[in-house]
């Protein structure tokens, strides 16, 4: 009677834990869904501002939302412009430190919204014809021709901080909002610092 009595306690215990995982499992998947993710910067287009190998903490709230960001905010994309990211994309980069690059996902400034005309003129961004201040810029860049672009209702312009090391909107064009993944809210590896 005794062992009996012991296998179903020793039971029980198992079955709590077993929920206990599990709803912690789902928790971690919902949060990183809709609230907040871990993300591994891969390369230097962001430099100065982020270093390959940074961890940062991307908000989910403004995508759950449909929250636009703001101008400068750091932004992390999906750079695939012939389609819209589904849930089954979102789920497949849930991994703790999920780190960019590896896939399609870049982590750059929003410098452009729907309707607004960027130009690049001597090495300087303009926006709606005005000169934009960034101080975060370490260098002019030196990229090419002086170029105008017209960002498009439904999507955004992108850019690297280490523009003349950056693959974004200059190449590969406006990126759709719905591609937005989310903002970036702390630089994890300058808190460790």
């Amino acid at each position: 009677m005794c062992i009996v009595a012991g296998l179903k306690k020793l039971l029980n215990t198992l079955l709590e834990w077993v929920g206990l995982i599990g709803f912690s499992f789902v928790l971690a998947i919902l949060i990183n869904l809709f609230i907040m993710q871990p993300i591994k910067v891969d390369g230097k287009s962001m430099y100065p501002t982020l270093h390959d190998d940074d961890f940062v903490l991307l908000s989910r709230i403004g995508k759950t939302l449909h929250l636009h960001p703001k101008y400068g905010d750091i932004v992390v994309v999906d750079h695939r412009t012939d389609r819209e990211r589904s849930l089954l994309d979102d789920l497949s980069d849930i991994r703790i430190f999920h780190r960019l690059g590896s896939r399609d996902l870049w982590i750059k400034r929003l410098i452009g919204q729907p309707g607004d005309v960027i130009e690049i003129r001597a090495g300087a961004v303009y926006r709606n014809g005005k000169l934009l201040e960034e101080p975060y810029l370490l260098d002019q860049f030196t990229y090419g021709p002086d170029e105008r672009f017209v960002v498009p209702e439904g999507s955004v312009f992108v850019m690297g901080d280490n523009r003349n090391n950056s693959m974004d909107s200059r190449k590969i064009g406006f990126i759709p909002c719905a591609n937005i993944k989310g903002t970036m809210v702390a630089d994890i590896s300058k808190l460790l610092r």
